[in-house]
């Protein structure tokens, strides 16, 4: 472990495990951090680390994040840590961006080596609907018994679920001939469909975001063109990792293959996004990829009230995340509130209880614009943090007039949160309302999350969840769970 001296004097409030993350130079490296463990900001000292040891020029380094939002206050912190600590390289050089954003930049360097045509278009989520709906009769082709491809009443439902079909098989790197080979009706049907999708797509010089990412993957597995992509790359750190796709996993692997220098952070209690393909997986399963993978735990939260933070780690702790096939699903650890942090005596962890859902939505949303009209919370989204399950704020918040009625899409375990939820810097705001008196009737798991129940820990549905989440259909070598990965539209 070495640091550049510059860092340990300008900031010399780090604590070992960021110190151990800020000072790792080559090989893998893999980073659980929990919330408010200051990961951001160990990811750019780790950057600003190697370019001050001269370790790598900023155009070698690439970090990605979830959101261009995010890159942005990535790319300026990296700049304020570099002006601070003196570092005057060309940091424009370095590249900051999503992976999605890092795909197009490679696709425009390299589209020579693709199908695809100058001025090409990308489309998003609004554009890939419009583009199957205007080559709605090559793609989907006419009604056979009153359903399209075997499964869609009308046309718009059968656009959009072909559309999270042809998302899914494009983000696994399915081979569209082994759905036709797979003896499967429908599955057949799906491989036509999505392969005049492709042919579309390319005959109209278009490319989706799932294509941009599967497009660059082929490249960098293509032995004569491959090395032309990565030969300038050398670091690669990524945030926010368990909110990454398969093709994403393959194509960060194939991209730092020989370098071996990936560093990856997140959190799988944060895991939210697998309605947009994302996998646990990927950060569950990535000490596997490499024999000598370097794993710290950042597990100290600087920004949440203490008692938040033990109420969370509580509850979590209560699951059983073991899992008989194979690694657990969850790291062992144990998140901690600042120990040096001033932590204002006050209800930080409160409940909702309701008669029925609408009634808790009901609740839940009172206390949201109670919050919102007395300065305690500046938006809406601040009622609504990452947690192990969220509940929608603006389901809730619908809730409260006659005309918004609820659509039940949580499943029980998000009724339990009691106290999975993270507060503001300042710890002074909450997301649940006051405690019933009539807890008698409340599930035990969230009596005991909430300090009101003592005894054994109770197992919750959180491991089942993930057990299952686990379990579907991952890469090109099964596709039996393929005709369930999409919901049907009726």
């Amino acid at each position: 472990m070495t640091i550049a001296p510059a860092i340990l004097k300008h900031f010399p409030d780090l604590n070992p495990p960021q110190l151990q993350v800020i000072g790792h130079l080559d090989g893998p490296l893999l980073v659980v951090a929990g919330p408010g463990s200051g990961k951001t900001y160990s990811m750019v000292l780790r950057a600003l680390n190697l370019l001050l040891l001269g370790k790598a020029l900023p155009r070698e380094i690439v970090l990605c994040t979830f959101t261009e939002k995010a890159a942005f206050e990535m790319r300026d912190r990296l700049s304020a840590a570099a002006q601070k600590t003196g570092y005057h390289g060309d940091l424009s050089e370095l590249v900051v961006s999503t992976i999605h954003s890092l795909c197009h930049r490679l696709l425009s360097q390299h589209r020579h080596r693709t199908e695809l045509g100058h001025n090409y278009e990308t489309l998003d989520e609004l554009t890939q609907l419009l583009f199957i709906f205007d080559h709605f009769d090559e793609i989907i082709g006419p009604q056979e018994s009153g359903l399209y491809l075997g499964r869609w009443k009308t046309r718009w439902t059968a656009i959009e679920g072909a559309r999270g079909y042809f998302d899914k098989i494009t983000e696994e790197l399915i081979e569209p001939q082994r759905l036709l080979a797979s003896g499967v009706l429908f599955l057949h049907r799906i491989g036509n469909a999505y392969l005049a999708y492709e042919k579309a797509l390319f005959e109209n010089n278009r490319v989706d975001f799932t294509h941009l990412q599967s497009m660059i993957y082929a490249l960098l597995t293509d032995p004569e063109q491959g090395h032309s992509l990565a030969r300038d790359i050398r670091y690669v750190l990524v945030d926010e990792y368990q909110d990454t796709n398969y093709v994403q996993e393959q194509l960060l692997l194939q991209l730092t293959e020989k370098t071996r220098n990936l560093c990856v952070v997140g959190d799988e209690d944060q895991s939210l996004y697998r309605f947009r393909g994302a996998t646990v997986r990927n950060i569950l399963e990535f000490p596997t990829r490499f024999l000598d993978c370097t794993v710290v735990k950042l597990t100290t939260n600087y920004r949440s009230h203490k008692h938040i933070v033990q109420q969370y780690d509580r509850w979590m702790a209560s699951a059983d995340w073991s899992n008989p096939r194979g690694m657990p699903f969850r790291y062992d650890k144990r998140i901690a509130a600042d120990p040096d942090g001033e932590h204002l005596n006050y209800p930080a962890v409160f409940c909702i209880w309701g008669r029925d859902e609408r009634d808790e939505a009901s609740r839940f949303a009172d206390l949201v614009h109670f919050l919102k009209a007395n300065g305690v919370i500046e938006d809406y989204p601040q009622a609504d943090r990452p947690r192990p399950q969220p509940i929608d704020p603006a389901c809730a918040i619908r809730a409260r007039g006659p005309d918004h009625p609820v659509r039940s899409h949580a499943p029980p375990l998000r009724r339990l949160l009691t106290a999975a939820k993270n507060a503001c810097p300042d710890g002074a705001r909450v997301t649940q309302g006051p405690l019933r008196p009539d807890l008698a009737g409340a599930p035990p798991m969230a009596l005991r999350a909430a300090g009101s129940l003592d005894g054994p820990a109770l197992p919750v549905a959180g491991a089942d969840a993930c057990q299952a989440h686990l379990q579907f259909h991952r890469g090109p070598e099964d596709l039996r769970n393929l005709s369930t990965a999409v919901p049907i539209l009726p």
